[in-house]
């Protein structure tokens, strides 16, 4: 095929403010939503476990689909992304904590006396079971991070934007048990926008999850190289 008709990915693909600028409009759409809602409709919405909680478990399943189909496919970070993806879905869900008194990555579960010997067994099993899929997948993607530092293409940027948002949501969801352990409540207004910005961005986490996916198999021509089949099928 002539390279003039070689398949070329949509221009804001190249941006390397791609999801800098997808990041701000999640901002953007939850205060929106948190505007437009009363306290009640939000408090039904935006519960654990509710509407939009599943929706966002949803999405990251099916990123980690997507993932794993490319990673399998072409190697790379998608192996890596897929396993985050998969263990964020279940996180959204609670299912960490189902088969658990105090829930896989919690230190009570392991240290206090009331979790049953067994429990304790199969939560460190469990544990070290990611563990180890997640230092094999980060050995086999080490060639392609240290190639995204050095050459530095958007998919790059949206890496650091990734890097800021999850610990971002991590505090968001943390507001709430700050004021109740210092002996305060939010206000009813203050906690409904502080559970919309929570729970609309993690439903907006698998997008930009899938737009940095979208960047690093769909560069620009200017980075072809990390398009060539002999690159992204290396070192799986």
């Amino acid at each position: 095929m002539h390279p003039d008709h070689e398949f070329s990915p949509p221009y804001f693909l190249h941006s390397p403010f791609l999801l800098f600028w997808v990041a701000l409009s999640g901002v953007a759409l939850s205060l929106l939503t948190a505007a437009v809602m009363s306290a009640d409709t939000a408090a039904v919405l935006l519960q654990e476990n509710g509407p939009v909680e599943v929706a966002s478990a949803v999405l990251h399943f099916v990123v980690a689909i997507v993932a794993a189909g490319i990673w399998f496919r072409r190697g790379g970070l998608a192996g890596l992304i897929a396993l985050g993806a998969l263990l964020l879905g279940v996180r959204e869900l609670d299912w960490h904590h189902a088969f658990s008194t105090y829930g896989l990555f919690n230190l009570r579960q392991y240290l206090r006396p009331e979790v049953p010997v067994m429990e304790k067994l199969a939560s460190a099993a469990a544990i070290l079971l990611i563990g180890t899929m997640l230092v094999v997948l980060l050995r086999k993607s080490r060639d392609r991070i240290r190639e995204l530092m050095v050459e530095r293409p958007p998919a790059f940027y949206g890496a650091i934007v990734l890097a800021l948002y999850l610990p971002a949501l991590k505090i968001l969801d943390a507001i709430p048990r700050w004021f109740k352990e210092a002996g305060s409540v939010l206000p009813e207004t203050a906690m409904k926008y502080a559970r919309a910005l929570e729970e609309i961005n993690e439903m907006w986490l698998p997008v930009l999850v899938l737009l940095f996916l979208l960047q690093l198999y769909l560069p620009s021509r200017a980075g072809q190289r990390y398009a060539e089949p002999s690159y992204l099928g290396a070192h799986r």
